[in-house]
């Protein structure tokens, strides 16, 4: 579901339809919160769950690009803070940039730069974030 929700959105490989994108992707994550939650049986956990975090991201970027469904910022950045919360690096530099910006929330420089932080442990690029490191970020 995860996967051709965002091929609709995008028109990968299909017609374009970023209203029946966003329908899947909202879909994926609560089918996969419903497997979390059931814990079925010989079920791959770390998978499902990868799969919840990934649908709860694109959500929320469906939301702030307006994909699918009327742009709404504020409801963008609760989905990336679910999704960064649960070690999402992509949700956790998307919810940095918007703390760091304003965007959908009040800006926090602080909280901004613990977000960035915890995207560059996992791999994502400190290019131009040097800032995130000064003592009064900490």
């Amino acid at each position: 579901m995860l996967m051709w929700g965002l091929a609709q959105r995008h028109g990968w490989g299909c017609a374009k339809s970023e209203v029946a994108g966003f329908r899947w992707l909202r879909r994926a994550a609560e089918l996969a919160v419903t497997d979390l939650e059931k814990g079925r049986q010989g079920m791959d956990m770390g998978a499902v769950r990868s799969e919840l975090v990934l649908a709860i991201y694109e959500v929320g970027q469906s939301f702030f690009h307006g994909w699918g469904i009327e742009k709404d910022k504020t409801m963008a950045v609760q989905y990336f803070r679910v999704a960064a919360r649960l070690g999402d690096p992509d949700a956790q530099q998307e919810l940095g940039f918007c703390l760091l910006n304003g965007k959908g929330c009040k800006k926090d420089k602080r909280e901004a730069a613990k977000w960035y932080r915890a995207a560059v442990a996992q791999g994502v690029s400190d290019i131009g974030l040097a800032w995130i490191y000064k003592d009064k970020y900490q």
